[in-house]
Formats: structure tokens, sequence, C-alpha cells
């Protein structure tokens, strides 16, 4: 064997070696690609070009003509990924100039190891949303011990029963003041309440099934009796699932669920547990192409995606009632323009009460939805609660 080819099987190998090494620590380790003290991500990177350009010589070179058609056909595949990429740049790039610059809001978020992610508590955030600098919306909101934003209540009057609220930025009041919240209304709506706002942007009911298993609720929660609503928009079946467009939001910071023979598994956080498919994801999610043709994965939602959001809102609710001893556990269907009958159909299947407000008003329509922002108004939030407070009473 020559010189040569002794080169091109020690690249290879040096190549082969250091991706498993790579691999393994991705997936048995903390990912971050250092093993031994040495830093492989960097390393492989400078191998994997080395190795390829010596290929490339080492097949002209030795007339290897299966080896010259590879390396041809890869290096056309490869230069037409990065032209197709910069081309998408550059309608991204005109696409943002030509488009409203929105900007905004910031959140105080730091890391929790059930929930991914939660408001940093006791504290106070001004989120400032603007277009071409000028503010649409500028609101303070302020958090509790529990990292709960904070529900002002405006009477002196004991208030005897709970209102627990779960859901997303929706529920949270992602845009609105303090006293324009869901849970706001609602105790403003029936002064026996005290709302407690479980929810928070990018939040789905895998971090509502999570918070009711790892932690006591109970603690939280002061009043004996009460009532807890779940707020649900179609786009939480994304979130339950961890998809591409998803993962670009919170980067796998989110609980796993799923399903393994019929029963239902938490397996902790996505980037922990699906290691791989989270560093894949975490590639794609950079990607022109995917961004300009809006191509996601899975490319789309089956019914069987649905049965398996359906099952953890179902498992929150028993857990609900484990803790607070009644089945007062309602799902809302969120005002919205498309169908919701198969989500409402397998919740009800599972025992689950269902307020189904899905056609209560347009969520499009100015006055219910604040501009440049797909958030709920104040009014919008009013107008649910007063059907809410009118329905439950």
């Amino acid at each position: 064997m020559n010189i040569v080819r002794v080169i091109f099987w020690v690249l290879f190998l040096s190549v082969l070696g250091t991706i498993g090494l790579l691999t393994f620590d991705l997936l048995k380790g903390d990912g971050n690609g250092i093993v031994g003290g040495i830093d492989l991500s960097n390393i492989v990177n400078y191998l994997i070009y080395l190795f390829l350009g010596y290929t490339f010589w080492y097949a002209f070179k030795q007339k290897i003509g299966w080896l010259q058609n590879v390396m041809m056909s890869g290096l056309m595949i490869i230069l037409t990924i990065i032209l197709l990429e910069w081309i998408c740049g550059i309608v991204l790039k005109t696409q943002a100039q030509n488009a409203p610059k929105i900007e905004g809001p910031t959140h105080s978020m730091m890391p929790d190891k059930d929930l991914g992610y939660k408001p940093k508590p006791n504290s106070t955030h001004t989120g400032i949303r603007t277009k071409d600098g000028q503010v649409i919306y500028s609101i303070t909101y302020s958090t509790d011990a529990n990292s709960l934003r904070i529900t002002p209540i405006d009477s002196i009057k004991p208030r005897t029963k709970y209102a627990q609220f779960y859901g997303c930025s929706m529920t949270f009041g992602e845009g609105v003041h303090n006293n324009e919240t869901l849970p706001y209304y609602f105790a403003k709506f029936d002064s026996t309440y005290r709302s407690y706002n479980f929810a928070y942007s990018g939040y789905g009911p895998h971090q509502m099934l999570a918070r009711l298993e790892t932690e006591n609720v109970k603690k939280i929660v002061k009043e004996n009796t009460g009532i807890a609503f779940y707020v649900f928009i179609n786009d939480h079946v994304n979130r339950v699932l961890g998809t591409l467009t998803n993962f670009s939001y919170n980067g796998g910071e989110v609980p796993y669920f799923h399903e393994v023979n019929n029963e239902l598994k938490h397996d902790g956080l996505i980037k922990d547990t699906r290691k791989f498919r989270s560093w894949v994801f975490g590639q794609l999610s950079k990607s022109n192409i995917l961004k300009v043709f809006k191509i996601g994965y899975p490319f789309r939602i089956t019914e069987k995606d649905y049965e398996l959001t359906a099952e953890i809102m179902a498992q929150a609710s028993r857990d609900y009632k484990k803790q607070f001893g009644n089945d007062n556990f309602y799902v809302i269907i969120y005002p919205t323009t498309v169908d919701s009958s198969l989500i409402i159909n397998l919740l009800k299947q599972k025992g689950v009460k269902v307020l189904d407000y899905s056609k209560l008003f347009n969520p499009l329509e100015k006055k219910y939805a604040i501009p440049y922002d797909e958030h709920p108004t104040a009014l919008a939030n009013e107008v649910l609660i007063k059907q809410l407070v009118k329905d439950i009473n």
C-alpha cells in the first residue's frame, strides 16, 4: 500500500472516529462537543474539509472512475445548496426590507428543570413591541415568588375560592396590563375567586402537566376549593410535538411527553432526551431555504398528534383532581377561524369538560387582536371572561 492510500485511510478513520465520539457525546454525554477535555466540534470541521479535499485530489490522481463520479456529484449537490441558500438569503433580506420592522417584546425568562423556562420570580419587567420604531404596546408585568404573573385584586372582600389558569401567552396576557388579563377579569367579575396565572409565553399543555406532576401546586394555591381552566389554541399541538418551527422558538427547552404502549410517558426536556433530533433541528432552523418555502417537520399534523395532545390535557385533569379533590377542570377552546371539532371530540371522549368558545368572536378582528400581533386585546379577554363567568355560574 503506497503512502497516498495510507494518508487517505488515516484521514477517513480520523473523520469517522471523531464523528463517532461526537455522536456518543451527543447521545450519552452533555452534548457540548468536548471529549476528554478536547473540543472536537471544531477539529471535526477541519478534518472533514481536509478529507474531502484530499479525496477529491486522490480520485483524479489515481483515476478512480467511481470515486470521481461520487466526488463530482457530491460537489455539485453542495454547490447547488450553497447557491440556493445564498439566493434565499437575499429573498429573506428583501422581504425584511419591504415589510414593517416588528421588534419585541423581550421577556423576563430563566431556565427551569421541569418546565424548560419560566418568568423570573419577584421581578418587574416591561415588554415593548414596536413597528418601524413606533411603540405598538408597552406593558409592565410583575411576578411573585412562585414565578406567576401577579393578578391584582380590586377589592378587600375575602375570596374563598381559587381560579387556576393554565395556557400560553394568550392566558398570560402578552401585550396587555396586569388588570387586562383573563385571570384578572375572572376575579373582577366574580369576587369570590382569587385568580392564579400559571400561564406563560410559548407554553402548552405539556407545561401544565409537568407542573402538576412535578410541583405541589397545592402549596401555591391557598384556598381549599375552586376551579381550573386550560385555554387551548390549535398551535399547542405543534408545541407538544416539538416541531421544527416550534424548536426554533424554544430550542427544545420544553417537557417531552410521548406514548409508549398506549401509556403517557414523561422523559424530561426535549433537548435532554432527544439530543440527536434537537441537534438536527438546530442546524435546520438556520436554513434560508426552509425559511423561504416555510418547510417544517413533521410535514403535517395527524389525528394521532391531536390524540396525544388531548391525552396530556386529560392526564392533567386527573392530576388536578388528585391534588384538589374535585373535578372542576375545564378546557376552554379559544376563539379561532379553524375547525376545532377534532380536539373537542377527543377531549370529550376522555371525559374532559370542554367550553367551546371557538365561535365566540373572530380573533382576527381589529378590536380583538393587537395590531401587528396575534395576541388578544383587553376587550377580547373581557368578552371571553364575561361568557365564561355566565356559563360557570
